[in-house]
Order: structure tokens, then C-alpha cells, then sequence
């Protein structure tokens, strides 16, 4: 007996766990709950609750028709259905993640623009700060330059001056001092072949009067040939020199110009007194 009872409940919990039974179960108490619980609640003897359950609560459509039709419904149904709120909820999760992806993004683009504009912002400062820095160097170099015009100027002024004073003192040089002291002997040959080859010119005959116009006066005879003038220097027998501080010009001989000349008057032949009386006397 009592195996039996085991094995009866054994067999009545396996039933139940099918779900067409477990789920037509369910469905026939819910669709006939008042016959229950009047069974099992009602004050009536049993003979009375059962009669009244059979008068009033013994419709097929609710004894069988629905709750079979409900548990069948539910069995086909509940894994589509299943289904569905599993396809649901993973629709809503993939929705979810593709949402938390966007912001994400979202976020890193809107750190990717910030990033960019900041970075824009520390090249636009150092370009400034560099700008700046050139700027400074421009205006220091400008100022140097403007200093270093003001020395040049100071100098050019200092060598206009240097240049008058060692014109100056050339002049003084070649005026005063006896050059011919300066001449050896082996370059006063070669002047003395050079004086004979320009007795042979035709310059050398207005040397006698150029010679001694600079000899005494520094200058050059009235009406003489500029031809004359420019040969006697190009043949490096005159020097003219242009004094700008008192604004006149003159002319010096060279030291060629002063040993031609020296050679030029000793060459020349005097007129002794008595010469000079006895053409006093003639009668012409």
C-alpha cells in the first residue's frame, strides 16, 4: 500500500509537470473557481454543495471547452511569445548599447573638437609669443642698425675730414719738401733718357713757359691748349690740384716735372753783362 501511494504521487507529479496538463489545470480552476470554492468553503452539507454545484456550475464550455483551448493556446503560444519578448529585450539591449556607443562617440568627438581647438589655441599663442619675440628682435635690430647709421655717418664725416687733412698735407708735402733728395741715381738716368725723348715733342715747346708760370705762381698760363695741359699730366709732369676749403685750383710739378725742369734751365744758356750791353748798343 504504501508503495502504492509513493508510486501514485511519483506518477501524479510527473503528470504535473507536463505543460499541457500543469497549464489545463490552471486554466480549469480559473475559469471555475465559484464550483471550488463553493466545494470546498460553502457551510452546506457536501450533498447540497454538490447539488448545487451540478444545478448551476456544470456548463462544458467551462468545465472543458475553454480551459482546454487556454492550455493548448498556452503551450503553442508561450515560447512564440517567449520569443518575442526575448527578440524585445534584446532589440531594447542592442538599442541601449547602440545609444551608450553614440554618446560615447558623441563624447569623443565633442573631446576631439576641444582638443583641436585648444591645441589651435596653444599654436595661436606661441605663434603670438614668437611674433612677439621677432618683433622685439626686429625693433632691437632696427635700433642697432639706426645706431650702427649714426657711426657710419660719424665716420664718413671723420674720413671726409682725414682725407682733406692728408690732401693737406700732401699738398704741403709736395710744395715744401725738396722731392729731388728722393731720387737715386739709376732713377735719375732713366728721367734723363725720358727728358731727351721729350725734347722730341712738340709739348716740350710750351714747357718753358708752363714751367715757369708753375715754378713762380702755381698756375698755368692764360690762353694755354687744354690738349697741352692734359698731355703734361697724363705724362705725369704736372699734378693739378683742387682745393675745395678755399675753392681754387692749381698746379705743382711732379718730381719728373721738377727733375725735367731742373735739367730745362740748367741746359739753357745765359746772356752774359756785356752781351747784354753790346745789344743795348746796337743801333737797330
Amino acid at each position: 500500500m504504501k508503495d502504492f501511494i509513493s508510486n501514485f504521487f511519483k506518477i501524479s507529479n510527473e503528470r504535473l509537470k507536463n505543460p499541457l496538463l500543469f497549464s489545463f489545470l490552471l486554466s480549469w480552476i480559473a475559469f471555475n473557481w465559484r464550483p471550488v470554492f463553493t466545494l470546498l468553503l460553502s457551510d452546506k452539507k457536501i450533498e447540497d454543495r454538490i447539488t448545487y454545484i451540478s444545478e448551476n456550475f456544470c456548463e462544458i464550455e467551462h468545465t472543458l471547452y475553454y480551459p482546454l483551448i487556454f492550455s493548448i493556446g498556452y503551450v503553442l503560444l508561450l515560447p512564440y511569445f517567449t520569443w518575442l519578448i526575448e527578440v524585445l529585450v534584446q532589440f531594447a539591449k542592442i538599442g541601449r548599447k547602440r545609444n551608450l556607443i553614440s554618446e560615447q562617440l558623441s563624447d569623443l568627438k565633442d573631446k576631439q573638437k576641444l582638443a583641436r581647438e585648444e591645441y589651435k589655441y596653444e599654436q595661436e599663442k606661441a605663434g603670438n609669443a614668437e611674433i612677439s619675440q621677432m618683433n622685439s628682435k626686429i625693433q632691437e635690430l632696427t635700433n642697432s642698425n639706426s645706431e650702427k647709421d649714426k657711426t657710419i655717418e660719424r665716420l664718413k664725416i671723420d674720413l671726409t675730414e682725414s682725407k682733406k687733412e692728408l690732401r693737406k698735407l700732401e699738398q704741403y708735402i709736395s710744395l715744401e719738401n725738396p722731392d729731388e733728395t728722393e731720387l737715386n741715381d739709376e732713377i735719375k738716368k732713366e728721367l734723363d733718357k725720358e727728358y731727351e725723348e721729350f725734347l722730341k715733342t712738340e709739348v716740350s715747346t710750351y714747357f718753358e713757359e708752363i714751367g715757369t708760370e708753375i715754378s713762380q705762381f702755381k698756375s698755368i698760363p692764360k690762353n694755354t691748349d687744354e690738349i697741352v695741359i692734359e698731355k703734361l699730366i697724363y705724362s705725369g709732369l704736372i699734378k693739378r690740384i683742387d682745393d675745395e676749403e678755399n675753392q681754387r685750383r692749381y698746379y705743382i710739378l711732379t718730381k719728373k716735372g721738377k727733375h725735367f725742369w731742373r735739367n730745362y734751365v740748367l741746359s739753357k744758356k745765359i746772356m752774359t753783362k756785356e752781351e747784354l750791353d753790346q745789344m743795348d748798343d746796337l743801333p737797330f
